[in-house]
C-alpha cells in the first residue's frame, strides 16, 4: 500500500498531470460548444425547411385567388368551384403547417412526435396490397429505416423523451441506419438532415462515445498515469535506478507501478465522462437515460443480404452505457497492457503514445471476432452493426469482453516476464 501511495504521489506531483486534464477538460468543452453550434444550425435548418413549405402554400393559394378572380369574370362556375376549394385547401394547409412550425419552435415534443407518428405509420406499415414509398431526393428510402424511425418516435411519445436535434426532410426526422446505401452528393444531403446533435447532458456522451471517445480517453490516460517505469528510466534520468537498488520485493513493485497506473487511466476515463455530461446538464438539461438505442437483429436471419422486413429492437440508453462502461474497464487493461510493454523498451511517452495510436488504429481495421482491437468500436458491437457489416454472428458483446479481457490479462504476464528479466 505505501509503494502504491508513493507511485500515486509522484505522477500527481507532475506538472504534465495537471496540464494535460486541464487541457483534456478545455477540448471538451470545446467540442460541446461545437456540438452546440452544428444543433443550433441544424434546428434553423428544420425552420427554413418550415418556412419554404408555408410559402409554396401561399404562393399555391394566390395562385388559385387568381384563377377564381379569372373565373368570375368568365363566369366559369366549375373553375370558380375549383379555385374556391382549392384556394380553401391551401388556407387550411397554410394554418396547419403554421401551427406545427410554432410546435416545433416551442419544442411541443409530444405534439410534433405525434406528427411524425401518425406521417409514418402508412409507409412504415403499408396496407396488404398497397405499396406506400418515401423517397429521398429521387431515391427510396427503405422500408427498414422507415419502420425503425417510426417505433423510435412511438417509443419517445410513449415515455415522453426529447428527440435528438436534427434537420427535418419533409416533415419527418428520419433516423439513419445502414440500410440506405446512398453515394455521393447524396450521402452529403443524407448526412444533413440525418445527424443528430445531443445537446443534453447523456445525450452528449452517448453521441461522443460513437465517435471513438473511449478509446482516445484510455490513450490519453496512458500518457498521463502510464509512465510509472519509464519516468525513472528516460534519458534525463540516467542516475541511480532506485527500484533497482532498493532491497524491494520486485513483484510487489511490479504491481505497485502497475496497479497505480490502470486505476489512474480509469479515474481519468471516468472524470472525463463525467466532465460532457456535467457541462451538457448545465447548459441544457440531463436528458433521458431511457432514450431507445436501435440494436440490429438482421444477421440471425442467415441471409448475407440486407432485407427491408429484417428485425430489430431497442434498449434504453441507461443499458447502453451501463455496458459501455464494464468494456471500459477491460478495454483500459488491454491498451495500458500494451502501453506498458511498449513502456518497458521505449523511454519516451510520446513516441509511446503514438506507437499505440497506430497499433490500435490498424488493429480496427482488421475485423475478426478474436481480434480485441475490433471491439474498441463499441458502439457497433452493443447495436450488433459490426455483425452486418462483418456477416459474422460471432461479434458479440460478450465475446468482446473475454477476448478484451483475456488480451490484457497475457500482456500484463508479459509486461511482469519483461519487469523481472530487466530487473535481474
Amino acid at each position: 500500500m505505501k509503494m502504491f501511495l508513493f507511485e500515486w504521489k509522484k505522477i500527481m506531483k507532475k506538472k504534465t498531470t495537471w496540464i494535460v486534464l486541464a487541457l483534456s477538460i478545455l477540448a471538451v468543452m470545446g467540442v460541446y460548444v461545437f456540438n452546440l453550434i452544428l444543433a443550433d444550425n441544424a434546428r434553423n435548418q428544420a425552420i427554413n425547411q418550415y418556412d419554404i413549405h408555408l410559402n409554396l402554400i401561399l404562393q399555391d393559394a394566390d395562385h388559385w385567388a387568381l384563377e377564381k378572380d379569372k373565373a368570375m369574370e368568365t363566369e366559369d362556375e366549375k373553375l370558380i368551384e375549383e379555385a374556391t376549394m382549392r384556394k380553401q385547401n391551401s388556407r387550411s394547409s397554410y394554418e396547419t403547417l403554421k401551427a406545427q412550425k410554432a410546435e416545433y419552435e416551442n419544442k411541443e415534443w409530444d405534439r410534433v412526435i405525434q406528427q411524425q407518428v401518425d406521417f409514418l405509420e402508412i409507409f412504415a406499415y403499408p396496407p396488404p396490397g398497397q405499396g406506400a414509398s418515401f423517397g429521398f431526393e429521387g431515391e427510396l428510402i427503405s422500408n427498414f429505416t422507415l419502420r425503425a424511425t417510426y417505433e423510435e418516435m412511438n417509443y419517445l411519445l410513449s415515455h415522453k423523451i426529447e428527440p435528438f436535434t436534427q434537420n427535418i426532410y419533409g416533415g419527418t426526422m428520419v433516423k439513419t441506419t445502414i440500410y440506405d446505401d446512398f453515394g455521393g452528393r447524396l450521402l452529403e444531403e443524407w448526412k444533413k438532415y440525418t445527424t443528430r446533435y445531443g445537446e443534453q447532458g447523456v445525450y452528449f456522451i452517448y453521441q461522443l462515445i460513437q465517435l471513438l471517445y473511449i478509446p482516445i480517453l484510455i490513450v490519453i490516460g496512458c500518457f498521463i498515469f502510464g509512465n510509472t517505469l519509464s519516468s525513472e528510466t528516460t534519458r534525463k534520468n540516467n542516475g541511480l535506478r532506485f527500484h533497482q537498488a532498493l532491497p524491494l520485493n520486485q513483484s510487489k513493485l511490479f504491481f505497485a507501478k502497475y496497479t497505480t497506473g490502470y486505476l489512474g487511466i480509469l479515474l481519468f476515463v471516468l472524470f472525463m465522462i463525467g466532465v460532457p455530461l456535467l457541462v451538457g446538464t448545465v447548459m441544457r438539461g440531463f436528458g433521458s437515460l431511457e432514450y431507445p438505442i436501435l440494436v440490429y437483429d438482421g444477421v440471425t436471419t442467415g441471409s448475407k443480404v440486407l432485407n427491408e422486413d429484417d428485425a430489430f429492437h431497442f434498449i434504453a440508453l441507461k443499458e447502453y452505457l451501463a455496458q459501455t462502461l464494464l468494456f471500459t474497464i477491460v478495454a483500459s487493461l488491454f491498451i495500458y497492457s500494451l502501453y506498458y510493454l511498449v513502456s518497458q523498451f521505449s523511454k519516451e511517452p510520446i513516441f509511446n503514445v503514438i506507437i499505440i495510436g497506430i497499433l490500435s488504429f490498424v488493429g480496427m481495421q482488421i475485423q475478426h471476432p478474436y481480434n480485441p482491437f475490433s471491439y474498441l468500436r463499441i458502439d457497433k458491437v452493443i447495436t450488433h452493426e459490426i455483425q452486418l457489416q462483418t456477416w459474422n454472428a460471432a461479434f458479440t458483446y460478450t465475446t468482446g469482453i473475454f477476448i478484451t479481457l483475456t488480451a490484457g490479462v497475457i500482456c500484463t504476464m508479459i509486461n511482469f516476464i519483461c519487469f523481472k528479466y530487466k530487473s535481474n
